[in-house]
This record gives C-alpha cells, structure tokens and sequence, in this order.
C-alpha cells in the first residue's frame, strides 16, 4: 500500500488490478511512500498508523473477476519473469508466491492444461478478494476498466492537478476475448462461481449468458466465506521481507 502524506490519501493494492501502476504514480508525482506490502489489509495499517494518518482519505480498485483470472491463469502458463519457478519467492521462504499459487502454476505446467481444465479443477467455491475484506475501509473505489478517467477525478477532487494516462505495467501478454475462455462447458459453473462478487461489486454477466439463477447455497457460501477472511486473515503469517529488489513496489520501499 502507498502513503501520500501530500494528499492525505491512502492506496490499497488489490492484486491484478493496476497496483503497480498506481503506486509507481503516486510515488513518482506525489511523493507516496511505500507502508507494509504491496497488498496489506487497511486492518494491518491501522495498528501501526497515526491518529492523522487513520483520517486519511482511502481507495482500492476493482476489476472484473473474469478478467483476473485469466490473467492469472495467464501468468501462470507463460511465467515470463520466473517468478513460480523461482524457490526464493515462495512464501515459506519469506517471498510472495502462495502454498496455493504454487499448486495452480505445477497444475497448468505439468499437464499443459487448457483454461477450461483450470478453472473446473480449482474454481468450485463463489469467488472472493482483498476486495472484499477491505470494502468497507474504503472512501472510494474505482474501476480497472475506467482507470485513467476515475483516477484523474479522484486526484483532482483531492486537491491535485491530473489528466494523465497511466502506463500498462505488468500487463498480461497473450489473452483473448473472454468467449476463448469461457466455454459451454465451463459457463453454467462460471456464473455460480462469479455472479454473487459481480453482483456486490457492480459488474454484470456477459451479454448472452441469459439470466441463470443463483442457487441459494451459492449465495450462503459467499457470505460465509467473506464473513471467516474478515476474521482469519489479519492473523495469517506476515510477510516481513521486502517485495523483489528490481520490482516496481520493492524500488519503492527501498526508497522511503
């Protein structure tokens, strides 16, 4: 997460929605200073913030959970920057890379799975996010899909002159349209698995997919799910080493 005394504002990371880009604005422009990790939670923040920084204005930004996880899968399959093969980032040896992360990327790699193979295998429960938890902290979230638009206004309603462009950075290299991946096979279950996060965050099914019912348990799942990360996460194992040394975020820290 990015501090910017400047303007009094505090950035939340959400993983796969333009954090990297927005932190290396805020820090380049405004002066943002890098606070925990790339991704921590507002709960995290607050134990260590000061009353005035606890007042300062704070905002996330969401995307499309059917375009994050393409991207993922993505990512996973072409590992351009090595990162899932590179046994110093995993998270028992203080990097960044997840038990669970690691599991999806052998998946695609040993069995050179195709995206409807992924997602049936480990896309079962409704989706969730950091988003989620941290909804509620935020003053304000805008959109990946309107990026430059609502990240100007939100600039400029804090007192800063902006009308710039934000640069691609860690764009996903290869993707298709969205029916490349969301096949017949695998529709019926990407609905149940995205619609109630959609739903709660303002996004709607393609177009074309009909108006399938969520089944009620579907809906129950989400609750709950949410309801035990709000709880369980603040108290998972902290990460205490610094983000990769020639990253976007790991140059920030090492300039504070």
């Amino acid at each position: 997460m990015i501090l910017v005394h400047k303007l009094k504002l505090l950035f939340i990371g959400i993983p796969y929605s333009a954090s990297t880009a927005i932190s290396k604005d805020l820090h380049n422009n405004y002066g943002g200073k890098a606070v925990l990790r790339k991704h921590s939670l507002y709960s995290e923040f607050d134990e260590i913030a000061s009353k005035t920084e606890k007042d300062y204005y704070v905002f996330a930004v969401k995307r499309n959970p059917m375009d994050i996880v393409i991207s993922i899968y993505e990512k996973m399959k072409n590992d351009l920057k090595g990162n899932f093969t590179n046994l110093n980032l995993l998270e028992k040896n203080g990097g960044h890379i997840s038990k669970r992360q690691r599991k999806h990327y052998l998946f695609i790699r040993k069995n050179n799975a195709s995206f409807q193979e992924y997602f049936k295998k480990f896309y079962r429960l409704p989706y969730t996010s950091v988003l989620s938890i941290v909804k509620n902290d935020c003053d304000r979230i805008i959109s990946f899909e309107n990026l430059d638009n609502e990240y100007n206004v939100l600039l400029n309603d804090l007192g800063a002159s902006s009308n710039h462009k934000m640069p691609k950075i860690n764009q996903t290299k290869g993707k298709h349209d969205f029916d490349y991946y969301y096949t017949d096979e695998i529709k019926n279950q990407a609905i149940q698995v995205f619609a109630p996060y959609m739903k709660d965050f303002g996004y709607q099914m393609p177009k074309g997919w009909g108006g399938k019912k969520i089944r009620l348990h579907i809906k129950l799942t989400y609750r709950l799910i949410n309801y035990l990360k709000k709880i369980i996460y603040p108290f998972r194992s902290k990460i205490k080493r610094k983000s990769v040394e020639n990253s976007v975020y790991g140059k920030i820290q090492r300039s504070n």
